[in-house]
């Protein structure tokens, strides 16, 4: 792990030039530790460091950017260099980018854990061996992976000021499979030992040995109870074609032209927080700037995107602090979005339902349909059972829905109190915190 010091010392200089008008740095570093397995057999330990530095340079309104993953005096010097000849190009340069300045925020503390971030692959292989022997004599093999390590980041003002921030993470994914049957459980954590491996075993060997006799159902319309894992799935499209003000400034999001009108239903509050205790925290986002609670969807009513310094003064506003990786062309995304919790238990949701399918999580999800309606489809996967008064009939074969969720969203009859952290498809960054759902007359086509 690089201190907080020593990558100051390192890169701050850089900012005190006088061949730039102004000059920011961005340091991302992720230490990734990983094992792989499939029929309950460990193929692969995977130990994965990259860094990245970002230097950002504005000379006559004309922005250069370049970067480097070392932090050798001689690289850095050569890639500032390099984005200072960017700079001076003289281009017709239409998007008017900026360097912002920032207060320097408090690193929070508590969540960087020295055995999560330094668990070897011995230790891995052994709480797994331990899960694969245990699943044996119901004749079920795991596949997935488990993994730990570091993010860091570091973003570095015109005026030489660091805001800093690093976590752990750790995480396990199972799919138990027995013939035909497969299903999903998964945890992640900032501290290792609380991931609880047997316990998510468990709940992934409960499952299989329940789908080992599937049944088909027609396609049409059916009350759904969609999982943590399958809510954060349609969540993380939201953000992905409709959250951000890029595609509201494009005009192809649902959020367009919408502000403080009713998107969806009343039980629905989606809102993106860098300091939100229950995700993974990032404070403040790659342009150094505190990253403001913000509300997309409150109580069914859509609020303002997610903005960075360009599509705030586009937009007519101010960043929300939700600026992506300098050389990234999503634009403003969110990496600690919230769904908040209702007040029904998980295990009354269930015991009260008189039918509905249940759906562990979804798979091969597009959302790019009918972006402003929010139209995706995708299919369920690794877990889809018939609820009928208020108990597991029978498992079902997988189904592809076709569904705007939000007009889904507006059919929620019912929303946990429990909710659960499940992590970005990345692993090492961003995460959304989700309840289960009671959804009427959700759309299967297939």
């Amino acid at each position: 792990m690089i201190t907080s010091g020593h990558l100051k010392e390192r890169l701050a200089p850089f900012t005190k030039t006088k061949e730039a008008d102004k000059v920011g740095v961005v340091y991302f570093r992720t230490g990734l530790q990983v094992s792989r397995f499939a029929n309950s057999s460990i193929h692969q330990h995977l130990s994965d460091e990259n860094q990245i530095v970002y230097f950002r340079v504005l000379l006559d309104n004309r922005m250069g950017l370049a970067s480097t993953n070392s932090l050798d005096e001689q690289n850095l010097t050569e890639t500032f260099k390099k984005a200072l000849r960017m700079a001076r190009l003289k281009l017709d340069i239409r998007e008017n980018k900026t360097i912002v300045s920032f207060k320097p925020l408090k690193t929070s503390t508590g969540v960087n854990f020295k055995k999560t971030t330094h668990t070897s692959a011995l230790s891995r292989a052994e709480i797994l061996r331990k899960l694969f022997t245990d699943a044996e004599d119901m004749k079920v093999t795991f596949s997935g992976n488990f993994y730990n390590g570091l993010t860091q980041l570091a973003v570095i003002s015109p005026e030489g000021k660091m805001n800093y921030q690093d976590y752990s993470f750790a995480g396990i994914k199972l799919i138990a499979a027995r013939g035909e049957s497969s299903a999903y459980a998964s945890r992640v954590d900032y501290d290792i030992e609380k991931l609880k491996p047997q316990e998510i075993a468990g709940a992934a060997i409960e499952k299989c040995l329940l789908g080992l006799k599937k049944t088909s159902l027609e396609p049409g319309c059916y009350d759904v109870i969609l999982e943590p894992a399958a809510v954060a799935e349609l969540i993380t499209w939201l953000n992905y074609i409709g959250f951000g003000a890029k595609s509201v400034a494009g005009e192809t999001s649902f959020l367009y032209n919408k502000a403080g009108k009713r998107v969806s239903g009343k039980r629905v509050s989606i809102y993106d927080y860098g300091r939100d205790k229950f995700t993974f925290i990032l404070p403040f986002d790659f342009e150094g700037v505190s990253r403001e609670k913000t509300y997309l969807i409150k109580k069914g009513i859509a609020g303002q995107p997610l903005r960075d310094s360009y599509y705030a003064k586009l937009l007519k506003t101010k960043s929300s602090g939700h600026a992506n990786f300098p050389d990234d062309v999503d634009g403003p995304l969110g990496h600690n979005l919230v769904m908040e919790g209702g007040t029904a238990p998980e295990s009354q949701i269930i015991q009260s339902t008189k039918k509905a399918i249940l759906i562990t999580r979804f798979h091969y999800i597009n959302g790019f349909l009918d972006t402003p309606r929010a139209l995706m489809t995708g299919m369920t996967r690794d877990g889809t059972f018939l609820i009928e008064e208020g108990r597991i009939k029978c498992a079902l074969k997988d189904m592809r829905f076709t569904e705007s969720i939000l007009e889904a969203f507006s059919r929620i009859t019912r929303v946990s109190k429990e909710r659960k952290l499940i992590a970005d498809h990345l692993e090492t960054l961003g995460s959304i915190y989700a309840p289960s759902l009671y959804i009427k007359d959700f759309t299967f086509t297939s």
